[in-house]
């Protein structure tokens, strides 16, 4: 019965946080750039806060879900499985400084920024080359293609400053109390 109870909570908070994650990109202010419909969401930072609170599987899951969801549904379908597969790359980064920096034996303030930081820095790797070749496949030169993906680094960079901040604030303050709830149902 304890594994069927622990199936049910598995299911419900990947389905809760991939709603979460949704809503959250949902939320936004767009920006101009030379390629695509660029826009600042909330969405960056539900995938982090998703891993980091459910685990790598189910947290990237969470986001990924949140995040394909969202493109389906707005019409950047073509986008989706790119954001399904970025948030496990994101996601694994974190984590594996989450690990790296032994945030659970000894969490100060610092190691959280440390491994915001890294999922951060990634995320801005992967769009940036992810932008790079989106130019090239619609058949921009190799300087145009530069010139806009460089033009797209703008609402790149504020995404990642928003992820930095939302998560170092939200991340502190339900971290205890979620933790709580999955010791007092037994849930790991």
């Amino acid at each position: 019965m304890k594994q069927h109870n622990s199936t049910i909570i598995s299911i419900v908070l990947v389905a809760l946080f991939t709603s979460i994650t949704f809503v959250a990109t949902s939320i936004q202010v767009p920006m101009p750039a030379l390629i695509g419909k660029p826009f600042v969401h909330l969405g960056n930072s539900a995938v982090l806060l998703s891993v980091l609170l459910l685990g790598y599987k189910r947290g990237a899951l969470a986001g990924g879900f949140g995040l394909a969801s969202f493109d389906i549904f707005h019409g950047y379908a073509v986008e989706a499985p790119y954001y399904f597969f970025e948030c496990f790359v994101v996601g694994g980064v974190a984590i594996y400084v989450f690990s790296l920096v032994h945030y659970k034996q000894h969490s100060t303030n610092i190691k959280l920024i440390i491994v915001i930081l890294a999922a951060v820095f990634s995320k801005l790797v992967m769009t940036t080359g992810h932008n790079f070749v989106i130019s090239l496949i619609k058949g921009m030169t190799l300087q145009p293609a530069i010139i806009a993906t460089v033009s797209a680094l703008f609402p790149t960079i504020i995404n990642c400053l928003t992820t930095l901040i939302v998560v170092f604030i939200v991340y502190r303050v339900l971290v205890t109390q979620f933790n709580q709830l999955m010791t007092k149902n037994n849930f790991s």
